[in-house]
């Protein structure tokens, strides 16, 4: 499974982008997950004062609800990487794409929305492409995209390549 992650500052466009990504693939049938991290503290919107969450408060290592084709899995502690991967693999997704966790190792599109988000690529790893919707006056050392089309089609073709 190849993971692609979509990172930037607060309204940068990153969901825009992940729907884009998901909708190009699965239209060309590859299986596509996507994993948002909520980092903006506290509890997903809809998970609290649920019974599932009760059953977690009671002491419950992992609690789950399914209806309508949805499935909740709420942790004890905090998801690690490793299960959330194994998770998705389980499912047979082949390109899992990842909104936010900045401090995971795999490859990277950056969302820019002015020239001081450049400020976020010193803090990066493994980073492959940026998505800026405007002409950067900087310099950068990674292939810059101002159109969506074209960055996921260069996507595609480096998923071909088995480059993600």
């Amino acid at each position: 499974m190849n993971v692609l992650q979509i990172v930037g500052y607060k309204n940068s466009g990153k969901t825009s982008l992940s729907n884009a990504i998901i909708s190009y693939f699965g239209q060309r049938n590859i299986l596509v997950g996507a994993l948002k991290h909520h980092g903006h503290g506290g509890v997903p919107i809809g998970l609290e004062n649920t019974d599932s969450e009760q059953h977690r408060y009671s002491g419950a290592t992992i609690a789950g609800v399914v209806g309508e084709h949805i499935f909740q899995l709420s942790h004890h502690t905090n998801w690690d990487k490793e299960i959330l991967l194994l998770i998705y693999k389980q499912l047979g997704i082949e390109l899992l794409v990842v909104e936010g966790y900045k401090q995971w190792l795999d490859p990277k599109i950056v969302m820019v929305r002015n020239e001081s988000d450049l400020s976020i690529l010193s803090g990066l790893t493994n980073i492959i492409a940026i998505y800026a919707p405007f002409h950067l006056k900087l310099p950068v050392e990674y292939p810059v995209f101002q159109n969506k089309s074209e960055l996921v089609e260069w996507l595609f073709m480096r998923n071909i390549k088995g480059k993600i």
